[in-house]
């Protein structure tokens, strides 16, 4: 019986208007960024060169940028559904992402120790949370449980590797690819477990919404 009480408190709507807008803003913003940039070369080219110092899109994607981090962050507070030590690395990584704003490349050509540092902190954190936020219980969605929380973290860590075998290859040809695969992937992700929690309370409150 409590386990059905506590149904419509897996999720927030807050948490499903933002694990929603995360990917619409960072995909949909970095497909918008490259347009406007009809030189950028999305295959050998990073996503942060799309905010760096001296790029004409610098203003729109650090938006972007910004705009994702803080929907990762409410995303955290406000799908309870998820462990409490997978929401903590979700909302930090939230906060990473809004420090790779906060620290841009300088230059398309240049470097940051700041900006990478918080580029991979974030990578990490959001391929790892799914796990750090299983639930064993029959109340809560595979996503959530054991078999799925793993199966998340491993897929995104094994995007995020060949990113990273990649980046540290001599002929980064495929830099841009690699990278956007492990990013688009990790934004994704919130979207699909919020949705399954909401799915959950749908399934067991057909006439409530979360």
């Amino acid at each position: 019986m409590s386990a059905v009480h506590t149904m419509p408190r897996l999720v927030r709507r807050p948490a499903l208007i933002s694990s929603f807008l995360a990917p619409v803003f960072f995909i949909g913003g970095t497909l918008v960024a490259e347009a406007l940039w009809p030189e950028f070369d999305p295959v050998r080219q990073t996503i942060s060169e799309l905010a760096a110092g001296d790029a004409p899109t610098r203003i729109f994607m650090t938006i972007m940028f910004a705009l994702t981090g803080l929907c990762h962050v409410v995303t955290s507070v406000f799908a309870v559904g998820i462990g409490r030590v997978g929401r903590i690395a979700l909302g930090l990584a939230g906060l990473t992402t809004i420090a790779v704003a906060a620290f841009p490349l300088p230059s398309v050509v240049g470097s940051s120790t700041a900006h990478t540092l918080s580029a991979m902190a974030g990578f990490v954190l959001l391929a790892v949370w799914p796990a750090l936020g299983m639930r064993r219980s029959t109340q809560y969605p595979w996503l959530i449980r054991p078999a799925g929380a793993v199966m998340g973290t491993l897929l995104m860590a094994g995007v995020c590797l060949w990113f990273l075998s990649v980046r540290t290859s001599p002929d980064a040809a495929l830099l841009g690819v690699s990278e956007r695969a492990a990013a688009n992937l990790e934004s994704l992700w919130p979207a699909l477990v919020v949705a399954a929690l909401a799915l959950r309370v749908r399934a067991e409150y057909p006439h409530r919404s979360p």
